[in-house]
């Protein structure tokens, strides 16, 4: 038996959030969705279709759907990363290598993303800046509502709107941009010319697809990701959060940390050869360079293989059908009862043979025992 309706169109069990009920439809409009069996389930998402609730069997939960005028589906991908390195020569010869394109001096872009990593010379390392990407001017004055929600000071500028965040320092500049295109989908072979695993081409990554910072707090830390610009949470490796915007596993993490660091970046590339082919690449000459892989994660599914880049931070080529597979923004959301997974499901050598663990700390900050 359905639940009885309110006259502004709620059950008597959802709760009310003060959004008037309206008929949803128009062009950039954010759907608000009100699970009436779970009042505490409330998403926020673009609409997939009328009646349908995706975190139930079908028929079990009716809701009403509101929609915000004007407002655009919020924040959706890393833009770039900002980086100051010692040895700024070695480190760009490093990202050459590694497959990214150098647009100009420092600068350097992905196939699929565009200039997506800045490096300039520095004492120390440092992220310096992370550019995150929205839909519309309208998600920027909600981000910076929320953030003064939380206490955190922001500035619009004609470039979009800054904050810092308070744990680790690191200025996150969020600006309306572009989405990306879908990953292209892996190539099946359409013959039995085995010249066609040879790849002779250095791997060129399609898409940043996450930076994990290490920090001293990440429970205060998260709260600026998650309540201000809007991510969610897929799961907690290693007493990290793992966030996401949309159906990446994940785009950013907070490692615990004794300092502010840059713990690696991640880098799409279009499969599990184009891992192996790049990293067998990348130590052929420097086995010094080798980190950690082959290898998959079990939380996020990712194939993997880590190489030390010369500021002692950690780049990743990294590949995942499952990302392939996500089709709303909560497919990665995480069920009450569900245990925190390992690291890795695999993986050659095993992590605490060689623990991840940047030339900027001493104390091991990725190691299976944790």
């Amino acid at each position: 038996m359905a639940p009885e309706r309110r006259e502004d169109g709620r059950s008597s069990s959802a709760p009310d959030y003060g959004i008037p009920r309206c008929e949803p439809g128009s062009p950039g409009t954010r759907m608000a969705r009100y699970c009436d069996t779970n009042p505490m389930t409330t998403i926020i998402a673009k609409l997939v279709a009328p009646g349908y609730c995706p975190q139930a069997p079908s028929g079990q939960h009716q809701f009403v759907i509101a929609a915000f005028e004007g407002v655009g589906m919020g924040a959706h991908r890393v833009i770039s990363l900002v980086r100051e390195v010692p040895d700024l020569r070695l480190t760009l010869a490093f990202y050459t290598e590694f497959g990214l394109r150098e647009t100009s001096p420092g600068r350097f872009a992905t196939e699929v993303g565009g200039e997506q990593l800045v490096l300039r010379a520095g004492d120390a390392p440092r992220v310096v800046e992370l550019n995150i990407g929205v839909d519309a001017e309208a998600d920027l004055d909600a981000i910076a509502q929320r953030f003064g929600g939380l206490g955190i000071a922001s500035t619009r500028t004609a470039a979009g709107l800054e904050a810092t965040e308070p744990v680790s320092g690191v200025l996150v500049h969020v600006a309306v941009a572009a989405r990306l295109p879908k990953d292209p989908p892996p190539i099946a072979p359409t013959s039995i010319d085995r010249n066609e695993l040879v790849l002779r081409e250095p791997i060129r990554p399609l898409r940043l697809g996450h930076v994990a910072i290490g920090c001293t707090d990440v429970e205060e830390a998260k709260r600026f990701f998650l309540d201000g610009i809007g991510m969610r949470l897929s799961d907690y490796v290693i007493g990290g959060p793992f966030m996401r915007f949309e159906t990446d596993h994940h785009n950013v993490v907070l490692l615990p940390a004794p300092m502010t660091l840059l713990h690696h970046t991640a880098w799409r590339v279009r499969n599990v050869d184009e891992i192996g082919y790049g990293g067998s690449r990348m130590i052929e000459n420097h086995p010094e360079r080798h980190a950690w892989g082959l290898g998959r994660h079990a939380a996020s599914a990712n194939y993997f293989w880590y190489l030390k880049d010369p500021a002692g931070a950690f780049s990743e080529y990294y590949y995942s059908e499952m990302d392939d597979l996500a089709d709303t923004p909560y497919f990665w959301d995480p069920s009450p009862d569900s245990e925190e997974l390992p690291v890795a499901a695999w993986a050659s050598p095993a992590l605490q043979d060689r623990p991840l663990v940047p030339e900027a700390m001493r104390a091991p900050i990725l190691t299976a025992g944790e």
